[in-house]
């Protein structure tokens, strides 16, 4: 159960469950607020201990909140698997897997191949806070020879973005079946590369150089333009059809 959807959203005080994975969770005291699903932003509050309970890390000490957006490869799998079984108030107790934390990596005050014990609180739940793919609707697809499909929802009103030009891109990459698999929307950064230089992908070539500075579109891009026959396994799938949110922040 990678996403966690099929574990237990309802434990009680004292009650345990463990996600097909393998995150234990121990529920401590339950709360009243929304169920957890990905694509929602939370804030938490965590303590991270080893299995012999030297603690590595605790956003309490800092007495600063974290926050990310649930399966977007933001944290940990092991937290990605376990907060969709969470809701907002709850605080419970997560026993995560050395394959679904840091593995054989090791990290400041976590050897390799560690367990990881993490005591949290979910202080927040922010509903449907990763990206949309753009609406098309009334807007004209085209498909280039290349066999890139794309639709331009706003031309921009900037610098043309030509070849050999420094660009600055704010994206969200989504699969077929609607998963985000990347986006610097949700990092707060967007990419810059010079294009028409093979520093990105070439359907990402291809498809900036039809905006000006300012300009939105929806690239639907298939893969002999993207990653190939071979995919970047885990995260793309072999042959996969990506479709990208592109908006042009700058072109220089």
């Amino acid at each position: 159960m990678a996403n966690g959807q099929n574990a237990p959203k309802k434990l009680k005080a004292g009650e345990e469950a463990t996600t097909e994975s393998g995150v234990k969770i121990r529920m401590i005291s339950p709360g009243k607020g929304k169920p957890i699903e990905k694509g929602d932003k939370i804030r938490v509050h965590y303590t991270g201990t080893l299995v012999d309970d030297r603690k590595f890390d605790s956003s309490r000490d800092k007495d600063q909140p974290f926050e990310f957006v649930v399966g977007m490869k933001q944290v940990i799998q092991g937290w990605d698997d376990a907060f969709v079984t969470l809701k907002g108030g709850d605080k419970a107790l997560l026993t995560i897997p050395p394959d679904l934390g840091y593995g054989d990596t090791p990290m400041p005050k976590i050897p390799a191949g560690s367990w990881l014990v993490f005591d949290v609180e979910v202080l927040e739940v922010i509903k449907d806070f990763a990206p949309k793919q753009f609406d098309t609707k009334g807007h004209e697809t085209s498909t280039s020879a290349s066999g890139l499909s794309y639709t331009i929802l706003e031309q921009g009103t900037g610098i043309k973005a030509d070849k050999g030009k420094t660009v600055e891109v704010h994206y969200t990459g989504f699969l077929e079946n609607g998963d985000i698999f990347d986006s610097s929307v949700l990092r707060g950064q967007p990419i810059s590369f010079r294009l028409g230089a093979g520093m990105v992908i070439p359907g990402w070539d291809e498809g900036i150089a039809y905006l000006n500075a300012g300009g939105k579109a929806l690239l639907s891009i298939p893969y002999e333009l993207a990653y190939g026959e071979a995919g970047r396994p885990p995260v793309i799938p072999p042959k996969a059809r990506l479709i990208f949110n592109v908006e042009l922040v700058t072109v220089k």
